[in-house]
């Protein structure tokens, strides 16, 4: 069974307008979410990790309750459009370094995450709210997730913004004494998994890409293709944990349009763009905010050849391919699911719909020959246009 899953997204508010992460959209509610996912998106998985919020958790008990979410054995639920897993986003310090880095724990049952979260209240400022740091040990932390039946990933691992080897540690073992029983690393939107497996660390561990939307269109950016048996949690584990079913692809944007690919100064307004690593400002000499591939350049070492892997799938999405407006998006939309629209629809079909230079950027996107220049400090990169007089050239 092919699975197509983005098993990173944020709820922005409750149905009643409680905030539950505050930097997302308003309009990302569970509902919507779902909706958007399935019908507009082609997400078969949807990953809610902020189901450990007191305002998602009694939302998801009423749509049981209400019919709208299908228990499934061998956990998850099921909608109309799409199948849920439940997840929670949580911030774990160094033992000793005081940094910090976003985890996810992912569980098959409401119950299951109820009791998690139940024993989480204690040590949370705001159990309303989603990613909270966390007053406990990582090793506290993942005994509590193993012990309720959840499954635990480094959530966007490579990002100077609490990606755990992006700007907390070198290796997993600074921060758990069984790095082990972490299930799976989150690529995150500045890295793929040439440039994660020049890390020996990470050869341990399965790769999965997912959007960490914070809004309705950024749903699908990245997301997994699974071989599975069955749309199921214990389905989805058991693929990462190499026991039954695969990982076929993982798909994301081209590393380069992610906001802190390359390392920047903010006082200088300089993206690096030298080719080894800048871990200081070539022009001042002060600090930057360090590039996922300059971090990861600066850890790669020697370390064995990784294991085989599945392919990374590069890709630009819709509303970033230069010339494709609002109005030319939805009329792409009418011809299906999103990710179909990035990957399988004809040229013929894309240029009925949207003309001929919509179709020609789309096409060269889904063929990587759009330029990008690549993003840093906290800005996307930005793709080129492709012009046709290239090509005459």
């Amino acid at each position: 069974m092919r699975i197509i899953a983005d098993l990173h997204i944020h709820v922005g508010r409750t149905e009643s307008g409680s905030p539950v992460k505050i930097t997302a959209s308003r309009s990302l509610t569970l509902r919507n979410i779902l909706h958007t996912a399935g019908k507009v998106k082609g997400i078969n998985l949807v990953g809610i990790v902020d189901a450990a919020c007191l305002g998602v958790t009694a939302e998801l008990e009423n749509l049981v309750c209400g019919g709208l979410l299908q228990p499934i054995t061998g956990g998850g639920y099921a909608a109309e459009e799409t199948a849920l897993i439940l997840g929670s986003e949580v911030e774990l310090a160094h033992p000793t370094s005081g940094r910090s880095a976003h985890f996810l724990a992912y569980f098959p049952t409401i119950d299951q995450i109820k009791r998690y979260a139940e024993v989480l209240q204690s040590y949370v400022t705001n159990p309303q709210l989603s990613t909270q740091k966390i007053q406990l040990t990582p090793d506290q932390w993942l005994e509590l997730v193993l012990d309720h039946g959840g499954a635990a990933v480094a959530a966007h691992a490579f990002t100077p913004h609490k990606g755990v080897y992006g700007s907390c540690a070198a290796r997993l073992s600074e921060m758990f004494t069984h790095p082990d029983k972490i299930l799976a690393l989150e690529l995150g939107l500045s890295a793929d998994t040439a440039m994660a497996e020049l890390i020996p660390d990470t050869h341990a561990y399965s790769y999965i890409s997912s959007s960490d939307a914070h809004s309705s269109a950024k749903i699908g950016r990245e997301f997994t293709v699974y071989d599975l048996p069955e749309l199921s949690f214990a389905a989805w584990q058991a693929a990462l944990a190499g026991r039954e079913g695969r990982i076929v692809a993982t798909h994301g944007m081209a590393p380069t349009l992610g906001k802190y690919h390359r390392s920047f100064c903010p006082a200088c307004d300089l993206t690096a763009e030298d080719r080894h690593p800048v871990l200081e400002c070539p022009r001042c000499s002060g600090p930057v905010i360090l590039g996922v591939w300059d971090r990861i350049m600066a850890l790669a070492r020697e370390g064995g050849a990784p294991p085989p892997r599945p392919p990374y799938r590069q890709h630009i999405p819709l509303e970033l391919v230069p010339g494709v407006g609002p109005k030319s998006l939805q009329r792409l939309q009418a011809l299906g699911p999103e990710i179909m629209v990035m990957y399988e629809v004809p040229y013929a079909e894309l240029a009925e719909a949207a003309g001929h230079a919509c179709a020609t950027q789309v096409m060269k996107a889904r063929k990587g020959e759009l330029n990008v220049i690549p993003g840093g400090g906290g800005k996307h990169g930005k793709v080129t246009k492709w012009q046709e007089k290239e090509c005459d050239a």
